[in-house]
């Protein structure tokens, strides 16, 4: 049986149209069944649509700048959280 991790780690690649006919029918299968997975892949497929049809364009460097700063200050916390214990 089909199990929801098993579409989220293949939707990619079914998006894309790169799986087999005997994955495809198994995904297709589960995604006519559940709504979770169903709403999922229609976000996945928007989500490309939009990306791809808008084009490039330019960010102003100081957003830039501002965006990389943010972002290595997230990495850099996260590298020195502690992790937690079970």
């Amino acid at each position: 049986m089909f199990s929801c991790e098993d579409v989220r780690a293949a939707l990619s690649d079914y998006v894309d149209g790169d799986v087999s006919p005997d994955l495809r029918r198994e995904l297709e299968r589960h995604l006519s069944e559940c709504r979770t997975c169903q709403v999922l892949y229609d976000t996945t497929r928007k989500t490309l649509q939009i990306v791809t049809n808008v084009g490039s364009f330019e960010v102003p460097e100081a957003a830039s700048e501002r965006l990389v700063t943010r972002i290595m200050k997230r990495l850099t916390a996260t590298r020195h959280a502690p992790t937690p214990r079970s």
